[in-house]
């Protein structure tokens, strides 16, 4: 019997010469590894051939392959960048301008539309021929504006949300241009923070909800400062006539804005820009200007009203400035005492304003740290390494070192002179010549505060930035319930218009005092058309004006004897009836009552000899007087 057959447990004859199963099978896998890796070598070999790489040429190969390959990492990075540039907004501009759409929108109808807007309105339904005659004897300094409220009120009307609505969109558009602005120096955390806390300031906030220039002033502002930052980097004749075309419309939407120019001169100057070139630019936008400003110059009865500023003036021009609505005394109420020092410091403190100038004087220090440190970096380079930095300067300020620890200085340069230049003159103008200085004139100055708050934020650690945000939101909520509140414009008219819904009736005659009140006429047809308007000669479209031309004393005297009520609407802290007006009218009618509203009054006069009359006169001048609501005396 063989072996096979004997038993598979049977042990193998020690002197056979055939090693076991399983040494076979290691053996024939040593052989498989052996081939394997003799071919492997083979293939490095063929590889290192073909690729003619020697032992001494190993490195050369390796750079040659890590530059192809960092070349096409570029050209990857770069693509990716400009299509998220493309496909995208970016955040520095969009987180601003939708926190200002947010904020415009708030209530946007809430508050009423006051003189100033009355104004606006009535301008805006006029044909363009009567629009050009009003323009020829009063506010032509805002003729632009009316043109496209024009257009805006034919498409959607004359309610108070389609008024404001462009004023909002000019704000959002001021927002995102601010975050912009910040990218474009160097620093977008800066750009970010600066838009946002613009969107958020209540002063900010009172007049993009106003149908006024002031919002698209602001934007158009931000975008001349946009160019100009463009002009420094690049000076093509392109770049310096998009700045002169905006820098034009710059001064057609206000023309006080003009001064923004002189502010970017300094900034010129500062960085050792253009100098030429940009005043080339500049002269030819004031050439275009110059009609404007001589035909502006013949209707300074506009701004016969403005006072002379105060030293208090300067100081509330530092709070609204940075972002609070300036109001640092509350009204005064019946049996309370005004605040005295401490409690108008309180005040003052509870606004974003105080943060402001912190954050404020913080980006300030870094941007004159970061310039010494550069001033003192270019002394102690070589001459060589000097004048090409210098050239460098002169070209392009954002390759001689105004990016990163830079940028703060590019960010000062812009800001500071922005901040202050047109403030500074027409404060100057007021006290030494004729008073023309209002706030909202300065509007335009508004976002370089921001930003440069803004550029203090962003030196801060992420989360301390974040807690300062909070608290200006926080701060900010008193000054935007304010102003949209009945306090938040000089005007409200709404409790004289609704005593006028209730207790007039149709064929009451009406009178305006001044003339100017009759805008309130175009505002709200519904009221004032069912009254008889007694003193108007001609009517404010066909005389090119707000207030239209009036009859003389005899003629309101024929005019009078037909009614038996008469009312009489004007604006408080002006003169009433006066004069041979006032004896017209008390010589066939005797006063029935006074009411007052914010900004506003209305007047009351029953005819001599009707029974109402007697019952007034019984009772006294004062019988129907009262703050509607509330007795004035």
């Amino acid at each position: 019997m063989s072996e096979r057959t004997s038993g598979r447990g049977a042990a193998p004859d020690a002197s056979s010469p055939t090693p076991p199963r399983s040494a076979r099978a290691r053996v024939g896998r040593a052989r498989m590894l052996l081939v394997m890796a003799g071919a492997a070598a083979g293939r490095v070999r063929t590889f290192l051939g073909r690729a003619d790489v020697s032992a001494g040429g190993v490195d050369a190969f390796r750079a040659r392959a890590d530059a192809r390959v960092g070349r096409v990492r570029t050209f990857l990075v770069r693509a990716g960048a400009a299509a998220g540039r493309v496909g995208r907004p970016s955040v520095v501009t969009a987180v601003p301008a939708v926190l200002a759409l947010a904020a415009g929108l708030w209530d946007l109808g809430g508050p009423p539309l006051w003189r100033d807007e009355a104004a606006t309105v009535s301008a805006a339904v006029r044909t363009l021929p009567q629009t050009a005659h009003l323009l020829s004897s009063v506010d032509a300094v805002h003729g632009l504006y009316y043109a496209l409220m024009h257009v805006v009120v034919g498409v959607f009307g004359t309610a108070e949300v389609a008024l404001r609505l462009p004023s909002v969109l000019a704000g959002a558009l001021a927002a995102a241009g601010t975050g912009a602005l910040g990218r474009a120096l160097g620093l977008p955390r800066a750009g970010l923070y600066g838009g946002t806390l613009l969107a958020l300031m209540p002063i900010f906030s009172r007049y993009v909800q106003e149908a006024r220039p002031y919002a698209m002033t602001t934007a158009a502002a931000v975008g001349v400062t946009l160019l100009l930052v463009r002009v420094l980097r690049s000076p093509t004749p392109a770049a310096l006539a998009g700045y002169a075309v905006a820098l034009t419309a710059l001064a057609y939407l206000n023309l006080f804005a003009f001064l923004v120019a002189g502010a970017h001169g300094v900034v010129v100057v500062l960085s050792r820009g253009p100098l030429a070139r940009w005043a080339c630019a500049t002269a030819a936008s004031s050439a275009a200007v110059a009609p404007l400003a001589w035909l502006g110059s013949g209707q300074g009865a506009q701004v016969s009203w403005i006072r002379r500023p105060e030293a208090a003036d300067a100081g509330r021009l530092a709070v609204q400035m940075f972002g609070d609505l300036g109001a640092t005394t509350p009204p005064r109420w019946p049996g309370l005492a005004p605040p005295g020092p401490l409690g108008v410091a309180a005040l003052t403190a509870l606004g974003v304003a105080p943060l402001a100038w912190v954050l404020a004087l913080l980006g300030l220090a870094l941007g004159l740290v970061s310039g010494i440190r550069a001033a003192r970096a270019a002394r102690a380079a070589s001459p060589a390494c000097r004048a090409k930095v210098g050239a460098g300067e002169r070209g392009d300020p954002f390759k001689a070192g105004w990016r990163g620890a830079g940028g703060y200085t590019a960010l000062v340069r812009v800001t500071v002179p922005w901040l202050l230049v047109p403030a500074t003159v027409l404060l100057a103008a007021s006290w030494a010549a004729h008073p023309v200085y209002v706030f909202r004139y300065v509007l335009c100055c508004v976002p370089a505060a921001a930003l440069l708050a803004g550029a203090g934020l962003a030196a801060l650690p992420t989360g301390v930035a974040v807690a300062a945000l909070a608290a200006w939101i926080g701060l900010s909520v008193p000054g935007q319930l304010a102003t949209r509140g009945p306090d938040g414009r000089q005007d409200d008219p709404r409790p004289v218009l609704a005593l006028l819904a209730s207790a007039s009736r149709p064929g009451d005659g009406v009178m305006f005092v001044p003339a100017k009140v009759r805008k309130y006429v175009t505002v709200y047809p519904s009221i004032f058309g069912r009254l008889s308007d007694v003193a108007l000669a001609r009517s404010p479209e066909w005389d090119g004006s707000f207030g239209g031309r009036e009859v003389g004393p005899r003629v309101l005297a024929a005019r009078l004897a037909e009614l038996r009520t008469l009312w009489v609407v004007g604006h408080t802290g002006k003169a009433g009836l006066t004069g041979r007006r006032l004896d017209v009218v008390t010589r066939s009618f005797v006063p029935a009552g006074r009411w007052t509203s914010r900004g506003m009054y209305a007047e009351r006069y029953e005819a001599r000899g009707d029974p109402r009359a007697n019952a007034a006169g019984s009772r006294g001048a004062g019988g129907g007087t009262g703050r509607i609501g509330q007795a004035e005396r």
